[in-house]
């Protein structure tokens, strides 16, 4: 499909544990120049998503030292998924109704084993490549 997810996803993915701290995580986000991190538990199965927004939020509005917030107790979950094969459209109508940024693109045989993220980012990459493409 020409308007799949799959098509313009990030395929490259970043995990953390949820034991680690925020300040962690936020190494770890500028360290791979990612704005989500995948969050595993200790079987490393993914659990959460945590976001620089998630991060902003703890330290910053929370007024809480980065290096004592662990990353599970500021992670979205559940996680929010979808198929690869999903239409533009579906992915933006699924981020709408969960209020979340980025959605975990995840085969539905194998959940535990994502494929990619798809962020806002990711949308404003589609948007343009359609605008070349019309011109």
């Amino acid at each position: 499909m020409k308007n799949s997810i799959g098509k313009f996803m990030t395929a490259k993915l970043s995990y953390i544990l949820q034991s680690n701290t925020a300040q962690e995580a936020a190494l770890k986000m500028d360290q791979d120049n990612s704005s989500a991190l995948i969050v595993l538990d200790l079987n490393e199965n993914p659990v959460g998503v945590v976001t620089h927004r998630d991060l902003v939020r703890s330290s910053c509005v929370e007024d809480v030292p980065c290096d004592r917030i662990l990353v599970g107790d500021i992670m979205s979950t559940p996680i929010v998924t979808i198929d690869p094969y999903s239409p533009v459209e579906t992915a933006a109508d699924v981020m709408k109704q969960n209020n979340v940024r980025h959605l975990l693109v995840v085969d539905t045989d194998r959940p535990n084993e994502p494929l990619g993220i798809l962020g806002s980012r990711d949308f404003a990459l589609y948007i343009e490549n359609e605008h070349l493409e019309e011109k």
